[in-house]
């Protein structure tokens, strides 16, 4: 459970805003779209599976276990379903199709879009196919493409102040991290691994790789540990993508945090 909880502690923060793990800039996806209705409900199911899983070690293949329920449509209606285990929302049904327990927990959903409505042959699937890691697609009449966190969200969160929310929340997780290896093993360490500490990597499943192995990447951001001494260490996130690339966060075993900024020049 230990582990659980100090992955929620990553997860968690990209739940809630669903901005940091972006793989391309630009503007948002019109949010109004179809296209933004199921991703916007695979996210909220991605976040209700989590969360039953950081509670149970587990997760669900019953949607109203998790608590996931599609919004209707605004005259009340709902999609068809195939078939049972499937829940309705406005144009999309929504169903987990594979869960996997303990050691290496998973799962696997998927959204489709009904037929003659203005979501149809759309088809989208996200699923965790390791506690760490999380993959999200779309696919449109055999066109797949990857999704990311940044796609359906108000043009707000485009600004670099947006992006270096995943860095910030990442850095934290680390920090809770070491402070819970103390807790256990009265020492900090600069071995990601060793401490737990693995942030979510890109939608397509990428990460970035560091300088050398003591880097362990996210998406947007890579991160290391110094050990400055017996009971001390420094904590730092760089950003090595985006209109932040440069930016670098630091943090001590105080929770003391520093950012250096470096912004584009087309940065909101």
């Amino acid at each position: 459970m230990r582990h659980a909880m100090r992955w929620l502690s990553v997860v968690g923060g990209l739940c809630l805003s669903w901005a940091p793990e972006a793989m391309a800039e630009g503007t948002p996806v019109d949010c109004g779209g179809v296209e933004c209705e199921g991703i916007r409900e695979m996210k909220a199911l991605f976040q209700a599976e989590t969360s039953y899983f950081a509670e149970r070690d587990m997760y669900s293949q019953s949607l109203a276990a998790v608590g996931f329920s599609p919004a209707a449509c605004a005259d009340g209606s709902r999609a068809p379903v195939p078939g049972p285990g499937w829940v309705a929302g406005c144009h999309f049904a929504y169903q987990v199709t594979s869960v996997t327990g303990l050691p290496d927990s998973s799962f696997t959903a998927i959204a489709q879009g009904a037929a003659g409505t203005p979501a149809a042959g759309l088809t989208l699937r996200i699923g965790s196919p390791s506690i760490q890691n999380v993959v999200f697609w779309l696919e449109r009449s055999g066109v797949r493409r990857s999704i990311s966190w940044d796609e359906c969200l108000p043009a707000g969160s485009f600004t670099c102040a947006a992006q270096e929310r995943e860095g910030i929340q990442g850095i934290r997780a680390l920090f809770i991290s070491e402070r819970a290896f103390l807790q256990e093993k009265d020492r900090y360490s600069s071995n990601l691994a060793e401490v737990g500490f693995l942030p979510l990597g890109c939608t397509d499943g990428t990460r970035p790789s560091g300088p050398d192995s003591s880097w362990v990447g996210g998406c947007r951001f890579i991160y290391r540990v110094e050990v400055t001494g017996p009971f001390s260490f420094t904590a730092t996130a760089r950003a090595v993508s985006g209109l932040i690339e440069g930016t670098t966060i630091r943090i001590d075993e105080t929770g003391t945090l520093t950012l250096t900024p470096v912004h584009s020049s087309t940065c909101q």
